[in-house]
């Protein structure tokens, strides 16, 4: 009987690994999603080394942080639909199994519930790792903003040897700039909401099985 509950449970978690159920996402330098038209705009080269390294640079923290907002936003949803599930969280990870691999209701014919439960156990602590990368990530963008904050009162004065082009100039800062200056707010929200996420996945944690 032993036996038969440790392939089981084997079983279940090669589903979830190789359905990436285990890994909610995550929070990676750099992999936020690409700016969307109708969001912000990024401007055009100016033909300013300096202005155009700012917009790049400014840019790129600004899409790390989206990737940071659809993460934790993925996560409180499904925490949101776990706790939220008519019979309970094991119906919800056994429906999810299903939905995510075809051959994974076969399997979970197959499975107790001290198999259920361990899947999703793993399902949780795949989201409290990417909350952990969320906040580890917002510290160092944080350092960078306040890096790119210092030198956006310079960059003014990088459009007198523009001449004709000093208006493109002065509108690829302000674009970058002012979004940019709102990021410190927004930082120490999402700091919060992280810290909220891993208490969450923790009571949930610390509740299933009971």
């Amino acid at each position: 009987m032993k036996n038969a509950k440790s392939v089981a449970v084997f079983i279940i978690f090669s589903i979830i690994l190789s359905s990436g159920l285990i890994s909610c996402g995550g929070s990676k330098s750099g992999a936020g999603p690409k700016v969307e038209a109708g969001a912000l705009a990024k401007p055009a080269p100016t033909g300013n080394a300096k202005i155009d390294q700012f917009v790049d640079d400014a840019f790129g923290v600004l899409e790390e942080v989206e990737g940071m907002k659809k993460s934790l936003a993925e996560i409180n949803a499904t925490l949101k639909e776990i706790n939220n599930h008519p019979v309970g969280p094991l119906e919800w990870m056994k429906e999810d199994i299903m939905r995510s691999l075809a051959k994974a209701k076969d399997a979970t014919k197959q499975l107790d519930v001290d198999a259920l439960i361990e899947a999703l156990k793993g399902k949780i602590y795949g989201m409290v790792e990417s909350a952990k990368n969320t906040k580890v990530g917002l510290d160092n963008v944080k350092e960078k903003v306040q890096s790119l904050l210092k030198v956006l009162p310079e960059l003014p004065a990088e459009t007198a040897s523009m001449k004709l082009k000093a208006p493109k100039g002065l509108k690829a800062i302000k674009s970058a700039g002012g979004p940019l200056k709102a990021l410190p707010v927004e930082i120490k929200a999402l700091a919060t909401e992280a810290q909220l996420v891993l208490e969450n996945c923790n009571k949930l944690i610390s509740s299933i099985g009971k």
